[in-house]
């Protein structure tokens, strides 16, 4: 992120430095610290220079132009820093996919589906452990906002193009549900061609080592460039979210010819004011030693989707966003699973960077897997899981299946992932 210094912000790659306002508080201690009306006036005078990824001039005043756009009209009550990156505490009225979506009346959660207890210590959201960043700011977000990782040039300008920024992969629009062999993509994951209200499952935390690679579940419905979907999970992606594995939400309407992680384009609502889509985990498991975990379970209610953070409610994606297409009513496939990219001949790690062999406190898992159907007065009803376990390279990941029949307090569960490499 840029930091002012001598009252000019510093100037991320491919901008050139423009005036800032330093905050007047505590000035020794906070010189350094933007504030979201510093980071707005920057981003608004800044001006393409050379030395970024982006690709010229058009593609700068895109993002820029896309920066401002998204911020439009927000209130901003709080900002801090957490994993060196800035969040702003932003009005739930206010924040864009509100705004954008003309949403008059924000909708009521359900209950999330009950799970057993796995083995594992779960991974509390950072914003409820009482921390403060290094200006001496609360690493949280006081009731009636909700916080967003904030979209900034620095990190933008990392890409060639804004659709390369919003895209789920450095690669661009990619079948990222339904696989294509000889892709720059590969899997190990579980699917189950059912029609289902959502589902859950248990993940545990790594942080593993490479460009791209996640650990997540997908819901899809259609086909072609119809395809629909959402998701969620955990991601290692550097170039986007820094060196450590973040907590994530993605969907597309159209086959990943659009879409977007988290808040970064209208879709998504959040209502949550403690957890941070795009944020950094408290904790992550270790070879040998504690797993942390988190409970990801996604629900369809009421004609919207909603998303749940270890048994609380994180928002929604209004119906609305599918533009009557298939996801708009239910989804036909659920997967579970990870997934990994390169550009060139080394695969990153997937997972733990252990194959599925590794078991427990070595490999990645996700478990306590089932999808949600209706009963037969339409209620949703949980429902374990039977997945078709799929390894596109086992040579580079594989994955252990177990089924519900002999799961134990598991249920349906997997180990899954490996060391890549040039495999």
């Amino acid at each position: 992120m840029g930091c002012l210094a001598a009252g000019l912000l510093a100037a991320a790659p491919g901008m050139q430095a423009v005036a800032g306002t330093a905050a007047t508080a505590h000035p020794a201690r906070r010189a350094s610290f933007v504030s979201f009306k510093s980071f707005m006036a920057a981003t608004s005078a800044a001006r393409y220079g050379s030395g970024s990824a982006v690709r010229g001039a058009r593609s700068f005043d895109q993002m820029r132009s896309y920066i401002l756009a998204t911020y439009r009209g927000v209130q901003v009550r709080h900002s801090y820093v957490y994993g060196g990156e800035y969040f702003d505490c932003i009005t739930t009225r206010s924040q864009p996919s509100v705004r954008d979506q003309g949403i008059k009346t924000i909708a009521r959660a359900p209950r999330a589906a009950a799970a057993a207890r796995p083995s594992g210590r779960a991974a509390v959201s950072p914003l409820t452990l009482g921390l403060r960043d290094r200006y001496g700011d609360a690493v949280s977000c006081p009731a009636g906002t909700i916080p967003m990782l904030r979209m900034s040039l620095a990190r933008m300008t990392r890409f060639p193009t804004l659709a390369d920024y919003l895209a789920k992969s450095p690669g661009g629009k990619a079948r990222q549900a339904l696989i294509k062999p000889g892709t720059a993509h590969r899997y190990a994951y579980g699917s189950q061609g059912v029609t289902n209200y959502g589902g859950n499952s248990t993940l545990n935390i790594w942080n593993p080592s490479g460009p791209f690679t996640l650990a997540q579940q997908w819901y899809v419905n259609g086909s072609g460039a119809g395809t629909q979907t959402v998701e969620g999970g955990w991601v290692h992606y550097p170039a986007k979210f820094g060196s450590k594995s973040v907590l994530f939400i993605f969907s597309t309407p159209n086959d990943y010819s659009s879409g977007c992680y988290n808040l970064e384009c209208a879709g998504f609502v959040q209502t949550s004011s403690s957890v941070a889509l795009g944020g950094p985990f408290s904790n992550y498991s270790t070879h040998g030693g504690t797993q942390y975990i988190f409970g990801l379970q996604w629900q369809y209610y009421a004609g919207n989707w909603w998303m749940f953070y270890s048994g609380s409610p994180v928002g929604y994606y209004p119906g609305s966003v599918f533009h009557g297409g298939p996801m708009a009513t239910n989804s036909a496939l659920t997967e579970y699973g990870g997934e990994a990219y390169t550009s060139g001949a080394d695969w990153p790690q997937m997972g733990s960077g252990k194959f599925a062999s590794a078991g427990w406190t070595q490999a990645a898992f996700q478990n306590t897997i089932f999808y949600i159907g209706h009963n037969s007065t339409g209620g949703n009803v949980a429902i374990w899981s039977s997945l078709n376990p799929v390894e596109t390279n086992p040579a580079c990941y594989t994955i252990s299946y177990t089924g519900s029949a002999s799961g134990g307090s598991w249920g349906t569960y997997f180990y899954f992932g490996g060391p890549g490499g040039h495999c």
